[in-house]
């Protein structure tokens, strides 16, 4: 039998599609029909690649990030196949359900094919959340956000995405299905979710996963401050995280960047602007909003218009039009490297005669990710972008779509065991 009739008789002929010669895509309905068509393709040693909520274009057509808000997909399909290489591309938009919701002990159970605001848009109504995470980030698949390694994914109140994730299921290359069991850390032994979690799709395709939830909180308090640059800036939030705040959110502005967003509004050359956003009950609410504050006054700043934090937390959380050009490039720098990056791209733009505007948000522990939005004579630049990323990464930057190459001797190791054919998202690791 075929490949392509073994698949039909996998998930029916109405989920089939045939891209090209010799490459498929499948929209499987369940999870035991994930494995059928994995186990299948393994037989014939075709390339599997996840697609995520969205679908793949053809290999000879131009081709779009597969999970928006996320990373172009590094190993895709377009990108690392051979051209003469059977593959089959497994989409997940039908695995879309909850499968399970605890209120008491605050936990989930997702299928990989729900995005995050689709999660988000079920437990609202039960004053629940998954938590304070980029909008962006949640517009992504259950499963894109979990398998793709992607700076940018936490948030200063709930710590990285990852964290929230307590159990995941899989489909390795052979077809087996496992699942990583949902205990307290010191029963579980060794966590293969964790091996899961940033594979990207290299050891095994994930169905579903459970993660810890949150209330919905009693009160959200945003402030708005003005500080003399942005050093000071910088300096004043990891401060605040440093006395232990735990903003919902928090974004700087270079004046340049504020005055886009934000109109005619009175900013002193050479300072900037810091919105934040405090969540929880009331009371720690406050304390969090406090210490915020604390900071920027330590690092010589003052209040600020709270107005212009509404505007900021409207336009991130209910859909209100943001102004301005999407950012031109998107770097990701540890705490000791944003000033270095943001003054190198800034001058070396300059240099060039070209404008480079800011703005730096999702803050945590390991660093924050810089929005730059560049331009040339009041309009787009695109050979000042490819020159901006080399002053970033000479600062210590890397590209928000770049893979972290640490861990893939051991995730090298890992895939000889669980994939020997090098079936799943070949090209990945190359």
């Amino acid at each position: 039998m075929t490949l392509e009739a073994q698949l039909i008789e996998a998930v029916g002929a109405a989920h089939v599609e045939q891209l090209a010669e010799a490459k498929w895509s499948v929209v499987p309905g369940s999870a035991p029909e994930v494995a059928e068509v994995i186990r299948r393709a393994n037989e014939h040693r075709a390339a599997v690649y996840a697609t995520g909520a969205g679908r793949r274009t053809p290999v000879d057509q131009p081709r779009a990030p597969a999970e928006p808000g996320l990373a172009p997909t590094r190993g895709d399909a377009q990108a690392a196949t051979p051209g003469d290489r059977t593959c089959v591309m497994i989409a997940t938009r039908r695995l879309d359900q909850v499968i399970q919701l605890d209120e008491t002990s605050l936990l989930v159970h997702a299928q990989a094919g729900i995005t995050g605001l689709e999660l988000e848009k079920i437990l609202g109504p039960r004053n629940l959340s998954i938590g304070d995470y980029p909008p962006s980030v949640l517009t992504s698949s259950l499963g894109g956000i979990i398998a793709v390694r992607t700076p940018g994914k936490s948030s200063a109140r709930h710590g990285f995405f990852e964290d929230a994730v307590v159990g995941v299921s899989a489909v390795l290359a052979d077809g087996r299905t496992v699942h990583t069991r949902i205990a307290p850390r010191r029963a579980t032994g060794p966590d293969l979710a964790r091996a899961l979690m940033g594979s990207e799709g290299t050891i095994g395709f994930i169905t579903s996963a459970v993660l810890r939830i949150h209330q919905r909180p009693e009160a959200r308090l945003v402030g708005a401050y003005l500080l003399p640059s942005m050093d000071a800036a910088i300096s004043a939030v990891y401060l605040a995280l440093r006395e232990e705040a735990a903003p919902a959110g928090l974004r700087i502005y270079d004046r340049a960047e504020a005055l886009i967003h934000f109109g005619d509004i009175a900013i002193p050359e050479g300072q900037v602007l810091l919105c934040a956003a405090t969540a929880g009950p009331t009371d720690l609410a406050a304390c969090d909003r406090d210490l915020i504050a604390s900071a920027v006054l330590a690092e010589g700043g003052t209040s600020s218009n709270t107005e212009l934090a509404d505007l900021w937390w409207r336009r991130r959380h209910a859909s209100e039009p943001t102004p301005g050009p999407v950012p031109s490039l998107q770097v990701m720098a540890t705490p000791s490297k944003l000033r270095a990056v943001y003054r190198a791209v800034v001058a070396r733009c300059a240099a060039l005669g070209a404008d480079a505007r800011a703005h730096i948000s999702r803050f945590d522990a390991d660093g924050a990710v810089v929005f730059f939005t560049i331009t040339k004579a009041g309009g787009p630049a695109p050979e000042m972008v490819v020159i901006a990323e080399r002053a970033a990464e000479t600062a210590g930057a890397w590209l928000l779509g770049a893979r972290a190459t640490k861990l893939d001797t051991y995730l090298t190791a890992l895939r000889a065991v669980l994939d020997p054919h090098g079936i799943m998202n070949p090209g990945t690791l190359a």
